[in-house]
């Protein structure tokens, strides 16, 4: 017959007891570099959330003190009153001087004198 042997040695109380005592020490250590890690990444989140007010503040004083629009939608807006005003004295109306026919366009068909509307 063989011999058989245990890879993890003899098996008595003490052997068990320091197998139990580095399985606590492993596992709050375990816990304490798992606290390490959130804290540091609580504080990379807040660093970057500290630079983008920081940046937020500096462009919004920038548009305040330089009376320029800040963000999409002001500046949205502001190129529509331009435009609005750029188109004040123009009759843009379609209606009136668009096509001299009376309704929608029906076909439109290429003719040799060139295209032919059929209201």
């Amino acid at each position: 017959m063989s011999n058989t042997y245990r890879i993890s040695g003899q098996s008595g109380f003490l052997t068990n007891l320091m197998r139990g005592l580095f399985l606590a020490v492993a596992a709050i250590g375990g816990f304490f570099m798992l606290a390490f890690s959130a804290a540091f990444a609580f504080f990379v989140v807040i660093g970057l959330a500290l630079v983008a007010l920081v940046v937020f503040a500096f462009f919004w004083t920038r548009a305040k003190l330089f009376g320029k629009p800040f963000g999409p939608k002001a500046q949205f807006e502001a190129a529509r009153k331009d435009m609005e005003a750029q188109f004040q004295g123009m009759d843009l109306n379609m209606q009136r001087n668009g096509p001299k026919g009376s309704g929608p366009i029906i076909d439109a068909h290429q003719t040799p004198e060139g295209w032919s509307v059929d209201d």
